[in-house]
């Protein structure tokens, strides 16, 4: 026997559930229907609760599709939830030969073409279908994003369309690998200067900071996409492994925590890590450690490999009883000549102009959203009077105009994501320049009266990279 079915919504405040109740208790005494079953929904807010997470909504489509339901009868169409939801929920009812009565505002699918609400569910039905072998109504553009992670707009840099469907791009992606293995070695700064002198370019563009991090901070590049919170997997569009995309947030990370920088400690000698090699072509790369038996016994050299191989007509070895000592006493003078008045003006100076930037920018993008959701307002109205009959408009424009503007609106929130983790960085950055600075102001005597182990601990917190030419040592720290 297919049975009648009461649906009682109370939403956080539980204000209302006695007046419902005592509502529903009148009109199906008044209309003389026989109530089956009581299905009662408790501390949920159908403006926020999505549909697939409505237990009492998925009962009562599961007992549709199985032919149990014969009614529904609830207080008032808002109980059901959302106006756009309701309408899937009602194509499915329609679809089952269920009737849905409302307290105040009695038969709700009634047959009449000219009712707007089918009109509505007649639109609906034609651009999100609903699935009975799921016993759920699924976002459209969720199931395209768990179809393929395409949704529309301009691919990630790394991908290509092909026949609506997202697949790498093989000589971008090549790009996306070695930016995130040159900033995992070297940094964002040095990073941009490869890009540079490779001149390679972001379709035409040349590469900033921001189109950087963008890439290093997208989880589509892990064969991951995001979608409300939730990570979805795409092992075919996975361009970098999860170690690499892991180790690249960790430097990201290290860099705007004070106090937390990784150390190298494999050995106990002092510039482990923190050496580069000036090679003919013009790339800083890094020094690796080796041994020579000279006179005085066993000593550890910097080597640099690519030099070795290439065997170029430069220095390439580096004995470290001559080289450290030299280090040593430059690092020394420059922290001895450092003004702490004079570098926290600049600091504030340099951050002031970037923050400037960053905030107009955001501002822009701000804007930019706003003028896309009143887009979206506005196509929704033009909706209305599709279904009011008061517009001769294909309904198809309007529909499709809010799913172009929904991407859109994504894509800039994106962007602003990145500019507002650039705003964090330099703050952080910052912080941690002073406290080195105001750690390290006596750093001579720190360093002479410290033990090897302990020295070296100190020039991996002070030390960013130190670049060794042909004829010059540039020492890099982390306070300017």
């Amino acid at each position: 026997m297919k049975k009648n079915v009461v649906l009682l919504r109370v939403s956080t405040d539980m204000q209302d559930f006695n007046s419902q109740k005592n509502g529903i208790d009148k009109y199906v005494k008044e209309n003389n229907i026989t109530v089956h079953k009581i299905i009662e929904e408790q501390g949920v807010s159908g403006y926020k609760t999505k549909l697939e997470d409505r237990l009492g909504l998925q009962e009562l489509i599961q007992m549709a599709v199985n032919d149990e339901l014969n009614s529904i009868i609830v207080f008032n169409q808002d109980r059901l939830g959302r106006r756009l939801e309701i309408l899937s929920f009602m194509t499915i009812m329609n679809e089952q030969n269920v009737k849905v009565y409302s307290v105040t505002e009695g038969l709700l699918n009634e047959d009449n073409d000219t009712s707007e609400l089918i009109q509505a569910i007649k639109f609906w039905t034609a651009n999100y279908e609903s699935k009975k072998t799921s016993l759920r109504v699924k976002n459209g553009k969720r199931a395209t994003i768990e179809r393929n992670a395409y949704s529309g707009g301009v691919a990630n840099f790394g991908y290509k369309v092909v026949d609506r469907k997202l697949v790498i791009n093989e000589e971008e992606s090549e790009i996306v690998k070695f930016i995130y293995e040159s900033y995992i070695d070297y940094g964002h700064k040095r990073t941009l200067e490869l890009l540079e002198e490779k001149n390679i370019l972001k379709r035409g563009d040349k590469w900033t900071k921001t189109k950087m991090f963008s890439i290093l901070k997208n989880n589509i590049y892990r064969g991951k996409k995001q979608y409300q919170g939730e990570l979805l997997d795409f092992p075919e569009l996975q361009i970098i492994s999860d170690e690499m995309f892991n180790k690249a947030q960790e430097r990201a990370k290290s860099r705007n925590t004070r106090g937390t920088r990784r150390y190298t400690n494999r050995t106990d000698i002092l510039f482990e890590g923190l050496l580069f090699h000036k090679c003919e072509d013009g790339i800083d790369r890094k020094l690796n450690i080796d041994y020579v038996n000279t006179t005085a016994g066993r000593v550890h050299t910097y080597r640099c490999k690519y030099c070795k191989e290439t065997k170029a007509q430069i220095t390439k070895n580096f004995i470290s009883t001559k080289l450290e000592p030299i280090l040593i006493e430059n690092i020394k003078s420059i922290m001895n000549n450092i003004s702490i008045k004079e570098l926290e003006h600049k600091y504030n100076e340099e951050i002031t102009i970037s923050t400037d930037k960053i905030t107009k920018s955001i501002d822009i993008l701000n804007k930019t959203i706003e003028k896309k959701k009143k887009a979206i307002d506005s196509a929704m109205n033009e909706i209305e009077k599709i279904f009011m009959g008061e517009s001769n408009l294909d309904i198809n424009i309007p529909s499709n105009m809010i799913k172009k503007m929904e991407t859109e609106i994504e894509e800039l929130e994106n962007q602003m994501e990145v500019h507002q983790n650039e705003l964090e960085y330099l703050g952080d950055t910052t912080s941690n320049a002073m406290y080195l600075l105001d750690k390290y102001k006596d750093f001579e005597y720190i360093y002479d009266n410290s033990m090897n182990e302990e020295r070296k601990v100190i020039l991996q917190d002070l030390v960013n990279k130190i670049v060794i030419n042909q004829d010059e040592i540039n020492i890099q720290l982390n306070i300017y």
